[in-house]
């Protein structure tokens, strides 16, 4: 399957928004379908009941902190591929992804071993033994993946880069209908309990990542044609982006361990109410990655008027649909939150999060393409340097003060959520106005004419 775009002339390039949903919708698609898988777990995992809903809660979360690092450093596939295809060389794309190919298979094992490590200290951060016991579980079980995790990351990367969005998005669909059949067969067939879930999940990973592999093989893996140069350029590109994916999950992650000292409802709560707000974050997150495509590709071809022009297509895209997610998590809060759970005092804590949710969409549109900006440009050290400190600065802080102190419980933290992304959109927007400082960072990342036969 190939719906990439032609690659030597920016033909979308007096009106970018027409290209720009073009990706970006098979992009949202996936992101909402990986959204309906872990809902799907937190469906039939909240009938299990509070203290199972609040350890998968911190098991997930665990699981994909640790795996952060590893999926950051793979965006680089994409950044630098996007680049190639915008210069005309579309044959180097095969040299990145055989490079990022090698590190997801060296990282994944290393990090599915040192997840074993790390799921052995969640217990000492609950309130329950039993929440605490279900997330060292999960997050045990749902490690063993990372190979998987981060091979499908590389293959989805540089078909992205490409163009091609259709591809990812039908093998999320095709792992998302399996696993959801898997976690019907697995905990009510086999009586799995928890277990049953994670392990469904990782089987329809496994699947996802070989439906791209089935889909890559006409284009080739690359997995002799990269060189150093390549190597050295997603490792320029992808360390940056690597330490501000696993911080900024990692300060989250530490917001979640407040909510789970604070108890099991609060977190089960938190739990409900994040795996809504995903529904609403994916679409954002995909027109921002759909942008980082253009500008990338826009940045190869050397036409620096495009640039503006993607980024005003990108934000009046973005603030459509955050403004139909901020009517619909007012008006129906308790209803979503009565999907997940039927916990009475669950509903009524995950509709507050959800009204705070409401708000803070406001700016998520000027900090996903503002962030994606910076990356796509090659300002990707600042841009991390930016989301760090805003994430460490707000999140868990402001969680802990107003949670804590002023007994504001797990909405205090989705405050802090919402300062943490005012302020780095801030930066993010004041940084581009300084003109063409990032231009600075650009010009060294030349793909190489062209790779061996």
């Amino acid at each position: 399957m190939d719906d990439s775009i032609p690659t030597r002339t920016l033909t979308w390039r007096e009106q970018p928004l027409r290209e720009l949903v073009r990706l970006a919708w098979p992009i949202a698609v996936s992101h909402i379908s990986f959204s309906v898988m872990t809902a799907v777990d937190t469906m039939f995992v909240g009938h299990l009941g509070p203290e199972a809903l609040a350890g998968v809660a911190l098991g997930g979360i665990t699981a994909f902190t640790l795996l952060c690092f590893g999926i950051g450093l793979l965006r680089a596939t994409k950044l630098a591929s996007a680049r190639a295809v915008g210069a005309g060389k579309p044959e180097v794309v095969n040299a990145y992804l055989g490079a990022a190919l090698w590190l997801a298979l060296g990282g994944g094992v290393a990090f599915a071993l040192l997840g074993q490590l790390g799921a052995q200290l969640l217990p000492l951060l609950t309130r329950g033994e039993a929440s605490g016991r279900i997330a060292a579980q999960f997050a045990s079980l749902r490690m063993w993946a990372a190979p998987i995790v981060l091979v499908t990351a590389a293959l989805r990367e540089a078909r992205y880069a490409l163009g091609s969005t259709r591809a990812p998005m039908i093998a999320t669909l095709i792992a998302n209908i399996a696993n959801a059949g898997l976690v019907v067969l697995f905990l009510f067939g086999f009586d799995g309990g928890v277990a049953a879930v994670a392990w469904a999940t990782t089987v329809a990973q496994v699947i996802e990542a070989a439906i791209l592999i089935y889909l890559q093989r006409e284009r080739g893996f690359g997995l002799r044609l990269w060189t150093r140069a390549e190597l050295r350029l997603l490792l320029h590109l992808g360390v940056p982006l690597g330490i501000e994916r696993f911080f900024d999950v990692a300060s989250f992650s530490v917001m979640v361990a407040l909510f789970a000292r604070m108890g099991d409802v609060e977190l089960a709560a938190h739990q409900v109410a994040n795996q809504a707000l995903l529904f609403a974050f994916m679409p954002s997150m995909a027109i921002g990655e759909a942008a980082c495509v253009l500008l990338g590709q826009a940045l190869g071809a050397k036409s620096w008027l495009t640039i503006p022009r993607v980024q005003r297509a990108a934000l009046a895209a973005s603030y459509a649909y955050a403004a139909t997610c901020s009517l619909t998590l007012l008006g129906l809060g308790p209803f979503i939150a009565r999907a997940f759970t039927q916990d009475a005092v669950v509903i009524a804590r995950a509709s507050e999060l959800l009204r705070v949710a409401a708000i803070f969409m406001g700016v998520l549109p000027l900090y996903q393409i503002g962030q994606s900006s910076l990356r796509a440009l090659g300002d990707v050290r600042v841009a991390a340097l930016i989301t760090v400190i805003a994430a460490w600065g707000c999140t868990p802080l402001i969680g802990a003060l107003l949670g804590f102190g002023l007994g504001l419980g797990a909405v205090g933290g989705w405050i802090g959520i919402g300062v943490e992304l005012a302020l780095a959109a801030l930066c993010f927007w004041l940084r581009l106005r300084r003109g063409t400082a990032w231009l600075s960072h650009a010009q060294p990342f030349e793909p190489r004419a062209s790779v061996p036969a």
